[in-house]
C-alpha cells in the first residue's frame, strides 16, 4: 500500500525482493518507479496506471497501481516479470510497428500462412509480405520464425 504522498505504507516480501533488483541499476529506482505510477494512477479518470521497466536480471518489470476506494486514499502496487502477451507487446512498441504490422504478427505468431492472414484481413498476399518486410526490418531478422522466436523469447 502507498500513501497520497507516495510513501510505501505496507509491502510484502515479493516487494522487498522488486525494490532490491530495480535498486541494483539505481539506488532509489523503486521509490521512483512506485511514485511514478502512484501519480500517474491519481490522475487517470479510471484509476488505474501502468509502466514497464528493465530489470537488473534482464527482461522487462510491469508496476501497476490502482487507487483504492477507502478512507486513506491509498493506493495498491503490483510488480510481475512480463511474460507472454505483456512481453510481445511490451517488444511490438519496442520495434515502434504500427498497428497494422501488429494486428499481421499476432496472425503470423499463430501459425497462419500468408495467405490465410491475408484472407482474415481482408488484404492481398503481397500486401502482407510488404508489412512482413517492414517488420523484419524493424526487428532485425530475416524470416518468420526468427520474429516468432525473437517474441516468444
Amino acid at each position: 500500500m502507498v500513501t497520497v504522498d507516495g510513501e510505501v505504507r505496507a509491502a510484502t516480501a515479493a516487494a522487498r525482493e522488486w525494490r532490491d533488483e530495480l535498486d541494483d541499476i539505481a539506488p532509489g529506482r523503486f521509490t521512483v518507479m512506485v511514485r511514478a505510477v502512484v501519480s500517474g494512477a491519481r490522475a487517470a479518470p479510471s484509476g488505474t496506471f501502468g509502466a514497464r521497466v528493465r530489470g537488473s536480471r534482464g527482461g522487462w518489470i510491469l508496476l501497476r497501481a490502482a487507487r483504492l476506494v477507502s478512507d486513506d486514499d491509498e493506493t495498491a502496487v503490483t510488480l510481475e516479470r512480463a511474460s507472454g502477451d505483456a512481453l510481445v507487446d511490451l517488444l511490438f512498441a519496442a520495434y515502434g510497428l504500427t498497428p497494422r504490422e501488429r494486428e499481421i504478427c499476432r496472425e503470423v505468431l499463430t501459425g497462419e500462412s500468408t495467405v490465410d492472414v491475408a484472407e482474415a484481413l481482408g488484404i492481398s498476399a503481397h500486401t502482407v509480405q510488404d508489412h512482413l518486410k517492414a517488420v523484419f526490418a524493424k526487428a532485425g531478422v530475416w524470416s518468420g520464425g526468427e520474429l516468432a522466436a525473437r517474441l516468444r523469447g
